[in-house]
This record gives structure tokens, C-alpha cells and sequence, in this order.
């Protein structure tokens, strides 16, 4: 197994790291930039990836602490693209795509905490996802065209303020500030592309709180494949190397509380986990 990851050096410095059969090859040493668009086009450049790995030192980097796996040039997410979780909650399932955004700036990485703001009013509810990376331009693409553009796979969980968005499209708002909390997009631990994964059909997606699964379900079970997915947002918005995908999260959402762990897992892509905190807001008038 094969993977990319994001992690701090001893020195502090951020640098990508290529993990393969238990080792370590430092990519940023042999000239990686710390740019998730640039990771991305190569993945999907066999000849410049072999070519960087060769010139990579190995490096003893087992115990180097993760970091956000890049910064995307836009986070975007797919509403209900499972067919129970649009009915847990009381919605139709829908007859086209609903997409949205999340902000870069909100994304973090594994182990970091998601802060709850003591001001927010009702529930908060984790949603496990897979993430897709794109590593080319699409432009009005079909899913043929679109199926190669995903350099990688990773998880991600699209926490929601659900009781901020249930009073937002009761105003006929759109749904960003409730997906849009800091720290509302833990995404990670590591890059794993296509060919280093079961076909997607075979891997189950799994959410849990406090170790308690709350959410399961095969990817077969999504309504849009990752290639209609990246197909139909293309027809609207260009989309670039760098930029990523949440693909819609299953049955089973719940609540949660300050104290909990959250945790996402999937076949072939690993264990992403945050531990959840109160943010304390400091008292009006300081700083």
C-alpha cells in the first residue's frame, strides 16, 4: 500500500511524505512544494512522479505528526447522495445534484479538535464522507472524461450545524454558514490513489462517536459515482488541479457533544479521528 501524506518534520517544517511497504520518502526534500494543486497533477503524471520519488530521501518519519493533507482551491460537498440519509431527515431524494461548498479556511486536519462555539443554538451532527482529489482540469466534462481526472481518495466528515441549517431553509437560505463553522471539515489521513484501492463498490464507509458506529454503508450504495459527480459540477464550474470533493455521507447522523471522538473509517483509506471541544468565546469588549 502506497500513500501521500502531509507531516511535520522535526524542524517544524511542513513537507509531503510518500509512504510505501513501511517507508518513507521525503518529497518536499526532492522538491515538492507544500501545494496541494501540485501533488495532485503529478499523481496523475506517472513519468514526473517516478522521476520525484527517485530523487526523494528516505527518511525515518514514522512518528512526524499528520497535518491537513493540503489546502484545496475549493472544498466542495454533495447533498443527500444517499438515498436513506436524505429520508432520515425528512427529505426527498433528490432528481439532480445538490452540491455546496466548504470553505477552505474550516478545513482541518487528523487529531486536530472541532471546536463547538458555547453561542451555537442546537444540534451539531458529524457526517462521514470520502473525498476525492482532482488532479486535472474539467470543463464541462463528461464522466468518461471526469473518471481520470481523481488523483486520490481520502476521508472526510462534513460536520453540519443542524438545527442553524434546518432555520436557514426555512428562510429559503443557502446552507454555507451551517457547513461552515472553524473546523467544521476534518479531512485525512493520507492521499490513496484509484489503483491502490478496491474497486469503490466493495469499500463500506463507516462513521463512529465515542467508538460507537453510528453510520455504515457500502459506496454501492451511493446515487452518483464520483465520475457523474465531478461531471455534472463541471457543467457549472471549472474545476483545477488541487480541488476537492466531499461525495455525501449515509444514514444515521446524530448529535454530538463536547468530550466525543469522532472517528471516520473506509476500507483501504484508513482511520481519520478528531476529538470534539468547547470553544469559549472570550468576553465582549477584549482583546
Amino acid at each position: 500500500m502506497s500513500a501521500l501524506r502531509r507531516a511535520r518534520r522535526p524542524d517544524g517544517a511542513p513537507t509531503w511524505l510518500w509512504r510505501r511497504d513501511g517507508s518513507f520518502l521525503d518529497l518536499g526534500a526532492a522538491g515538492l512544494a507544500d501545494d496541494l494543486a501540485e501533488a495532485a497533477a503529478l499523481l496523475l503524471d506517472p513519468a514526473a512522479w517516478a522521476a520525484l520519488l527517485a530523487a526523494a530521501p528516505k527518511v525515518e518519519a514514522a512518528a512526524w505528526p499528520l497535518l491537513r493533507p493540503g489546502r484545496p482551491g475549493k472544498a466542495l460537498a454533495v447533498g443527500r447522495n444517499f438515498a436513506d440519509h436524505a429520508r432520515e431527515l425528512g427529505n426527498p431524494v433528490p432528481p439532480e445534484l445538490v452540491w455546496f461548498a466548504k470553505l477552505p479556511e474550516v478545513l482541518i486536519g487528523p487529531g486536530e479538535p472541532v471546536p463547538l462555539p458555547d453561542w451555537l443554538e442546537g444540534r451539531v451532527d458529524p457526517e462521514a464522507e470520502v473525498v476525492l482529489l482532482v488532479g486535472r482540469r474539467l470543463d464541462d466534462a463528461d464522466p468518461a472524461e471526469a473518471e481520470p481526472a481523481i488523483a486520490a481518495y481520502t476521508l472526510g466528515n462534513d460536520l453540519t450545524a443542524r438545527s442553524l441549517q434546518a432555520a436557514d431553509k426555512e428562510r429559503g437560505w443557502p446552507w454555507l454558514r451551517s457547513k461552515n463553522l472553524a473546523g467544521f471539515g476534518p479531512i485525512g489521513p493520507e492521499w490513496i490513489r484509484p489503483a491502490d484501492l478496491p474497486p469503490l463498490a466493495d469499500i463500506t464507509l463507516r462513521g463512529l462517536v465515542g467508538g460507537e458506529v453510528r453510520q455504515q454503508a457500502p459506496l454501492a450504495d451511493l446515487l452518483r459515482s464520483p465520475a457523474e459527480v465531478l461531471a455534472e459540477i463541471s457543467r457549472w464550474c471549472p474545476l483545477v488541479p488541487g480541488d476537492l470533493v466531499f461525495l455525501g455521507t449515509p444514514a444515521g447522523v446524530a448529535p454530538i457533544t463536547a468530550g466525543d471522538l469522532l472517528a471516520v473509517e473506509a476500507d483501504g483509506l484508513g482511520r481519520l479521528e478528531n476529538p470534539v471541544v468547547r470553544r469559549t468565546s472570550p468576553p465582549q469588549g477584549s482583546g
